[in-house]
């Protein structure tokens, strides 16, 4: 009997694999369409609040929807100006960063091999200075935002999809009656409702918390006299929403830079302690008081999700996998039959 429950669940298995992967392929084929709508999905949550209180004060739905793209296009706008002028500066100083590390490499060159040449170790003729271009990379990082065309092409996408997402607030439990009969049309309009209210707690919450986290490392990084302070409070903006892993990112990148532009440990310890503080503060303390929950993804299942949307979407998957996987976790935690692999997605329990 315990073979024959085996064998039968032997293409089950099969099929699920075979799902799987053709779900992959199907994510990644259509990534060109998939992915704003993904992008738009999130911020169509986030912004059917504002959506709903102007219809409930009787604004007309094209005007509140006007409001919400005015408001989506300052954002939009922002955070362009900010990516604009961290990678002007970026740019500007660089060659200063070029001359200190090509010493630094020059000196490690060096001892290299005079280390190879006591232990008789054969050593090839290489010029590791030259193998590490900056101007490379600030040619990589100013270029490597991408084609304008195809930046306004995704962002259309957005827009024109969240607006329509938007346009249909509010009118998903009047269909589920239409469609169900009383009993589960009820149960199934709860159960989307408490989703909702979750996942846009969820990104709204991290969202603000991320925008602080971005502004106190700019803050504290502009205090020490750091460069590229706006740089790094992008980045630790952007960062802040791939938990533990972006954090730890966010703190090495600066200390990394005050270790070449200052002489001494003074400043670059400063930053430690600036920084992690900071991100110990809004994402220990802060984010699970004004949340009311902790999100507690397994850092296993982070790391797979990170490599599995990054192989994917590229930068864009990366940034999104994390919402995307606490999205899910949310919606598993909210459906009752989904509870047990919600359970298996929580990471090591705490005292």
């Amino acid at each position: 009997m315990v073979q024959d429950s085996r064998n039968s669940n032997l293409p089950a298995v099969f099929l699920g694999i075979i799902a799987v992967f053709v779900l992959g392929v199907m994510l990644l084929q259509l990534k060109v369409v998939l992915l704003p709508f993904v992008v738009a999905v999130l911020l169509s949550i986030i912004f059917k609040p504002i959506i709903l209180g102007l219809r409930e004060k009787r604004v007309p739905m094209i005007v509140a929807l006007f409001g919400v793209l005015i408001l989506f296009s300052l954002v939009l706008f922002l955070l362009g100006w900010v990516l604009y002028a961290s990678t002007a500066n970026f740019a500007e100083e660089i060659p200063k960063y070029e001359a200190k590390m090509s010493v630094i490499v020059d000196d490690i060159e060096l001892a290299l091999i005079g280390w190879a040449d006591r232990f008789n170790v054969p050593i090839g003729n290489v010029q590791w200075s030259d193998a590490i271009e900056l101007r490379s990379i600030t040619a990589a990082v100013t270029s490597g935002v991408g084609s304008f065309i195809s930046f306004l092409t995704t962002t259309f996408l957005i827009v024109l999809f969240m607006l329509f997402i938007l346009a249909s607030s509010g009118e998903l439990g009047s269909k589920l009656r239409l469609a169900f009969p009383e009993q589960y049309s009820e149960w199934t309009s709860a159960v989307l409702k408490t989703v909702d209210s979750h996942v846009r707690q969820y990104l709204v919450t991290k969202t603000l918390i991320s925008l602080g986290t971005g502004a106190l490392t700019w803050l504290v990084l502009f205090i020490l006299g750091v460069d590229f302070a706006l740089v790094f409070g992008f980045i630790a903006f952007i960062l802040n929403y791939i938990p533990n892993i972006g954090s730890s990112i966010a703190v090495m990148f600066p200390f990394i830079l005050t270790l070449l532009q200052f002489e001494t440990l003074a400043v670059p310890l400063g930053v430690l302690l600036g920084l992690g503080g900071t991100q110990l503060a809004m994402g220990n303390v802060l984010e699970p008081r004004i949340m009311g929950y902790s999100l507690n993804l397994s850092p296993l299942l982070i790391l797979v999700s990170l490599i599995f949307w990054g192989w994917l979407w590229g930068i864009w998957g990366m940034i999104l996998a994390v919402p995307l996987m606490a999205t899910i976790k949310i919606v598993f935690e909210n459906l009752e039959p989904m509870k047990p692999i919600g359970k298996l997605m929580n990471g090591p329990s705490r005292a």
